[in-house]
């Protein structure tokens, strides 16, 4: 059985680093992306609960016209 020289070895070597390092880059790509994703949905939520207790107001202010009138 042949074993593997000290220079494919060393290849070997900095082929599996470069391997975890380009992974660790693309997975810390991915968080930032989740992490933008997630604080716009809160925007997006916290947009519509206005909204909706805008609509509610104005719901409120069109029953209160009709009793009114």
């Amino acid at each position: 059985m042949d074993m593997i020289s000290i220079y494919e070895g060393i290849i070997l070597l900095a082929g599996i680093i470069g391997v975890y390092v380009k992974l660790q880059t693309e997975m810390g790509k991915l968080k930032s992306r989740v992490h933008v994703l997630e604080q716009s949905k809160n925007s997006v939520t916290e947009m519509l609960q206005k909204l909706s207790e805008d609509i509610q107001e104005i719901k409120l202010l069109l029953a209160r016209k009709q009793i009114d009138q």
